[in-house]
């Protein structure tokens, strides 16, 4: 198993690539966990568990992490208008 990256390099790198998101990690057993937020609206999260320190050894992991997060907080994004229109049309 390779070593990983310093805390604050991982999160200046994704910080970097995530960019308007922004984005705090946290130290966990068995490897780390990822909250990604959007500073201009609110209740638009993303938090991911168990990122492992493979993919945080070098710049171009991080990269792939960071491409993959923002596609997952664009289509987290995207479902949330369709859950409030069922959820009202249900009330």
């Amino acid at each position: 198993m390779g070593s990983r990256l310093p805390l604050f390099k991982i999160e200046a790198i994704l910080h970097d690539y995530l960019h308007p998101f922004r984005c705090e990690c946290l130290e966990q057993a068995s490897g780390l966990s990822v909250r990604l937020y959007d500073t201009q609206a609110e209740h638009e999260e993303l938090t991911v568990l168990g990122v492992t320190h493979e993919q945080c050894r070098d710049a171009a992991n991080l990269v792939r992490l960071a491409q993959e997060l923002r596609i997952e907080m664009f289509v987290t994004r995207s479902e949330m208008p369709a859950e409030n229109a069922t959820l009202s049309s249900v009330e």
